[in-house]
């Protein structure tokens, strides 16, 4: 029911691109631009602009129409899987956002089972950092993500309690404690676990960039503690759970988080969200550990 023409309108800004878009939809690039032309003047509005540095890029307006066009796209979603419910049948679409650890833990065991339950379902997962996470959440272009604290003005639901800690391939490190403002070698951070000390850290504690290796994921950081290329600040959960034998250190100050699941609303997911959700504490051993 979702018209075409927003339908296309809605690729284009997800992709950034209008040929990426034209490719995730089938179709040709002149039939993407002639849509979009045609979506413009219907609205007598000009929805992107265009950037020699960024390229194609939503206008104010643009941005405006786009969180409509979402909301209709949501609504579209529901109003299917609730008549296929009523069918007893699980069809439609899942967007889901993660941090590429809690994608290797949390989502796969769930996807695992829900994939042979449900085979019709279309499963869009995106990942990114914890605020990128967050973002996707919060502009509801997912319908819920798995990341690490804080969730913000966000409804969650906590399923594991976690803190950072340090890791090296070393068996001794003077005093047993890492201080993250005078490390005694490099710190090999992992993108989600900077973002979480950074918003937690006090203020009257810095880190010492000079002595920092900021690197993408957490398997990443861990191969460069294997070849001891520094000391591995990372989630004690995502060591845990990649099976991983180091010698592990606390951290000062020390850093506790929540990993959870989190949407705009818990009790509002479509049908399809809620069976992925119950699945996810379903499925996993490490649930509300410590």
């Amino acid at each position: 029911m979702l018209n075409r023409k927003i339908e296309i309108f809605i690729k284009i800004v997800e992709y950034g691109n209008i040929t990426k878009a034209a490719k995730a939809l089938y179709t040709s690039q002149p039939a993407i631009s002639n849509a979009l032309s045609n979506l413009e003047s219907e609205l007598n509005v000009k929805l992107f602009f265009r950037d020699k540095k960024n390229g194609i890029l939503l206008t104010e307006v643009g941005q405006k129409i786009f969180k409509l066009a979402k909301q209709m796209e949501n609504t579209n979603n529901r109003i299917y899987q609730t008549a296929y419910k009523e069918n007893n049948l699980f069809e439609g679409n899942l967007r889901i956002a993660s941090l590429p650890s809690l994608t290797s833990t949390l989502f796969s065991k769930a996807f695992k089972k829900f994939r042979e339950l449900y085979p019709k379902v279309n499963i869009d997962l995106k990942e990114g950092s914890p605020n990128e996470v967050f973002k996707m959440v919060n502009e509801r272009t997912v319908d819920f993500g798995l990341s690490s604290s804080p969730f913000k003005q966000l409804d969650s639901m906590t399923l594991i309690h976690d803190h950072i800690i340090a890791v090296s391939s070393k068996g001794h490190i003077e005093k047993n404690i890492i201080d993250l403002s005078i490390p005694p070698d490099t710190l090999v951070i992992n993108k989600p676990a900077y973002e979480t000390i950074m918003d937690k850290i006090p203020a009257k504690k810095s880190l010492n960039n000079d002595q920092i290796l900021l690197v993408q994921n957490a398997e990443t950081a861990i191969e460069m503690v294997n070849d001891d290329i520094g000391i591995g600040i990372i989630s004690n959960y995502t060591i845990d759970t990649l099976g991983k034998s180091f010698f592990k250190y606390p951290i000062d100050p020390k850093i506790s988080l929540e990993v959870g699941l989190f949407s705009n609303d818990l009790n509002d997911l479509t049908p399809i969200a809620s069976e992925f959700v119950r699945l996810i504490k379903e499925e996993n051993p490490y649930i509300l550990t410590t």
